[in-house]
């Protein structure tokens, strides 16, 4: 072989090196690319905390709702805004339901007949999926979970233990730094400008906020309350000095309201409306009114729970039947109706 031969040789050598590298390369990149989850825009949370504090069983997602259905195990469906074309998204029981980007997340809870990542049984914890396309199950963190929420890119959520009680966890989305927030009972459900803001059972119920960077607690206002929920300009509470009759804190002005003299079990907010279950031995009943408290109206005898809202309705159960589900859309004087997906 003479030298230019040889030459020619060596540079097809060096080129399909070059081309094999460059294709490996590639691959991998492409591989990482795609199991990247893409960050959350800034000021990103995954629910309401109205529908929080009601176990998150609906969460609204661009022209969808993602929804517990209790017609089937609590399994996880999802639906268009208005309640049609209902399909299952995944068997499993869950509450917390978070939604942002291509992703849904959701605390799952205990089911001998749910599979995750092909396994049966208790598989208590926190999840995510794609909701689109093969749409995998990702287990971000393995444990009995209460509320969880999440903040930007960072899961926020209740851990159960039986030694050390409930305590507040984090978990990036990806599943990565897990770490211990809080030895304290912490509810999550309320974020405002990506801040926790609870009950402090720790000092006598007050509500305090809870920087999520530091993990560290302050007073916020000297006001004993329950279910904080954000909403507007204002933070609704049940007070726990007034009989839980229910109280709105304005945030520019400082100013404390109280909107109905009612004792109140459970509340949600949405726009202009506020949805309460009145609480009585005698006369108990789902109440539906504007956020300043005029315009009472009934939407049903008797006790419901888990009040979630969304955009068109808000959903809400029987407190002695669960199994059924009941709507009724947002506007002054509607009626509810069963609504079976």
């Amino acid at each position: 072989m003479n030298g230019k031969a040889r030459q020619n040789s060596k540079l097809i050598m060096i080129l399909v090196l070059a081309g094999t590298v460059l294709v490996l390369t590639a691959g991998v990149l492409i591989s990482y690319l795609s199991k990247r989850i893409p960050q959350n825009p800034p000021g990103t949370v995954g629910n309401t905390s109205g529908n929080l504090h009601n176990n998150g069983l609906f969460v609204e997602d661009g022209d969808k709702i993602y929804f517990v259905n209790p017609y089937d195990n609590n399994y996880i469906y999802s639906m268009n805004l208005d309640g049609t074309q209902a399909s299952l998204f995944m068997d499993v029981p869950a509450s917390s339901l978070n939604s942002a980007g291509k992703y849904l997340y959701f605390n799952q809870q205990s089911s001998d007949n749910s599979t995750v990542f092909g396994l049966a049984g208790n598989m208590h914890g926190i999840y995510r999926r794609k909701k689109t396309g093969s749409r995998p199950v990702n287990g971000l963190e393995r444990a009995v979970a209460g509320i969880a929420v999440l903040i930007e890119n960072t899961i926020y959520y209740q851990h159960g233990d039986s030694e050390t009680g409930t305590t507040l966890h984090s978990v990036d989305t990806d599943g990565k730094n897990k770490l211990l927030i809080s030895d304290s009972f912490i509810d999550p459900s309320c974020v405002i400008n990506g801040m926790i803001y609870f009950p402090d059972y720790d000092n006598n119920h007050y509500l305090s906020v809870l920087d999520t960077a530091t993990g560290t607690p302050r007073l916020f206002i000297r006001e004993r309350v329950h279910n904080p929920t954000y909403s507007g300009d204002y933070i609704y509470y049940m007070s726990v000095d007034n009989d839980y009759a229910l109280y709105r804190y304005s945030l520019s002005s400082n100013t404390i309201e109280r909107i109905t003299d009612d004792r109140v079990d459970a509340f949600n907010v949405i726009g202009d409306l506020v949805y309460y279950q009145k609480n009585s031995t005698t006369d108990p009943m789902l109440i539906r009114m504007r956020t300043d408290g005029t315009g009472k109206e009934m939407i049903a005898a008797g006790n419901y729970t888990n009040i979630n809202t969304t955009s068109y309705y808000t959903y809400f159960q029987d407190y002695l039947d669960p199994g059924k589900l009941y709507r009724v859309a947002n506007a002054a004087g509607s009626l509810m109706e069963q609504f079976i997906p």
